[in-house]
């Protein structure tokens, strides 16, 4: 019988931040989860092999290595490759954490709400640079995204509805998702929790983009 998660974890040059991501899923108190940790490219694959070799012991955890393609692609091959029945599916960022509760209370609210995007605030460290989250805006969410996707627990039908993740949109692929979630007519269920840390450091992927595929397309009228 299939858990009911499945976690992402893409991943490209920080083992040891993604070792912390790793730790704080295994630290949750909701136990029917599978991970899948995508490693893109082939840089620092031993350092990933040293760095979780205790942890990819675990039977529900698995290593995918795939081509340097961006995260949209590793996003998509994670779920293709892992995707086995489960209800739902999560994007845990490998230089953010997960409260101990969060898989609990998001689907505890997932399932009572019928939402198909269940989202949820989060904190940042060392100090505050963006949004910490809120309710869906449709009207906001089309000048800027502030829901990242560690956030966040999806409905796994979305993948189908929206044709997967974008493989062009780079550090804005959340962004693009959101969009094309909300043309898929999904909807959005906001938990007022604080459950994700959001860690800033040198080498955020967000502070490399300022979204211009995004713009792009919404000027083209691509998301409806």
């Amino acid at each position: 019988m299939a858990s009911k998660v499945l976690v992402l974890i893409p991943t490209l040059t920080r083992p040891i931040m993604c070792r912390r991501a790793v730790e704080s899923l295994l630290r949750q108190d909701f136990a029917s989860w599978d991970l899948a940790i995508i490693k893109n490219g082939p840089a620092k694959l031993a350092g990933y092999t040293r760095a979780l070799a205790d942890v990819l012991e675990h039977p529900r955890i698995h290593l995918l290595s795939v081509g340097e393609a961006g995260l949209g692609n590793a996003l998509n091959e994670g779920f293709t490759h892992f995707h086995h029945g489960h209800q739902y599916f999560a994007n845990l960022e490998d230089d953010d954490e997960w409260n101990p509760a969060f898989l609990r209370l998001m689907y505890k609210e997932a399932q009572r709400s019928g939402a198909d995007v269940t989202h949820c605030l989060q904190h940042q460290e060392p100090d505050r640079r963006q949004s910490n989250g809120g309710p869906m805006d449709t009207a906001l969410i089309r000048r800027r995204n502030w829901i990242n996707f560690p956030m966040c627990l999806f409905r796994s039908s979305l993948f189908r509805k929206t044709g997967g993740f974008c493989t062009d949109a780079g550090p804005a692929t959340d962004w693009d998702w959101h969009l094309r979630c909300l043309q898929a007519g999904a909807r959005y269920h906001f938990v007022p929790e604080t459950l994700v840390t959001h860690h800033w450091h040198g080498g955020n992927y967000c502070l490399q983009s300022n979204g211009e595929y995004v713009r792009k397309r919404l000027k083209e009228g691509a998301y409806g």
